[in-house]
């Protein structure tokens, strides 16, 4: 169970980060984004705005471009100022051997498959090669028919399991998503938290709420077959109660 002062209100803050796409080199651009640059500049915006009263940062992948430690260190490096544990999944463009030697005896980091906050229970699943391995499989089949009962579920993962209709990212949507809906269907699995697809949508599907985040670099233009880019940068604020969940996008 998460500690929090706010435990007292049943509320509890989320912060996502998701699609970093960091480089070893700050001068390194993405689509002529420099994304060492516009991170550093979403996480001044939390320090500023939001770190004050959060409980937990979710990194949802795609943390580096260039695969190499120093760009996972990059992310210890900017998250220095902050105290709020941060909960971190690998990407398809990340290399999670490295990930997990360079982030294992970071601060405040930590690499977990399940998280209980009051009237939730949050699994973290593994797509880093785009679809769900037996074993991820069996692990989450495993952790929701061990966590029946009351609480909401929600998942957090890489990819997109239903068309969020941009063809340009839904050509990369996850590949066994059959298979994980037929998991997931009917049981209490009420929310699922996503990144990979550089936007922020929110819609329902099979009566589960999907919600994916502003990419921290970079934006693909909502609804594009082709290559289109939105400069614009951002993240997504989670507030739990045990009840339901409530989430605000801030994008700039």
């Amino acid at each position: 169970m998460i500690k929090s002062a706010k435990l007292k209100d049943n509320i509890v803050k989320v912060i996502q980060l998701s699609d970093t796409h960091l480089f070893a080199d700050d001068d390194a651009d993405i689509f002529g984004a420099k994304s060492n640059i516009k991170f550093k500049e979403v996480v001044e915006k939390i320090l500023d705005e939001d770190s004050h009263d959060a409980d937990i940062i979710f990194l949802t992948g795609d943390v580096s471009q260039d695969e190499t430690d120093q760009s996972y260190q990059k992310v210890i490096d900017i998250f220095s100022k902050l105290t709020i544990p941060v909960y971190w999944i690998p990407g398809n463009h990340d290399n999670f051997e490295r990930m997990k030697v360079v982030f294992k005896d970071a601060k405040n980091f930590f690499q977990a498959r399940h998280l209980t906050l009051p009237g939730w229970n949050l699994i973290f699943l593994n797509t880093k090669d785009g679809y769900l391995p037996d074993s991820e499989l069996a692990l989450l089949k495993n952790t929701i028919a061990t966590l029946a009962g009351d609480a909401n579920i929600a998942i957090v993962m890489h990819h997109h399991p239903a068309e969020v209709g941009t063809p340009l990212v839904d050509h990369y949507i996850l590949q066994n998503r059959n298979e994980f809906w037929d998991i997931i269907t009917g049981t209490q699995v009420k929310l699922i938290i996503c990144g990979h697809v550089h936007g922020d949508y929110k819609f329902k599907y099979r009566d589960v709420m999907i919600e994916s985040t502003p990419a921290t670099c970079l934006q693909w233009q909502q609804g594009t077959k082709d290559l289109k880019i939105d400069s614009k940068i951002g993240f997504k604020i989670y507030y739990f109660t045990p009840a339901d969940y409530t989430a605000i996008a801030k994008l700039w």
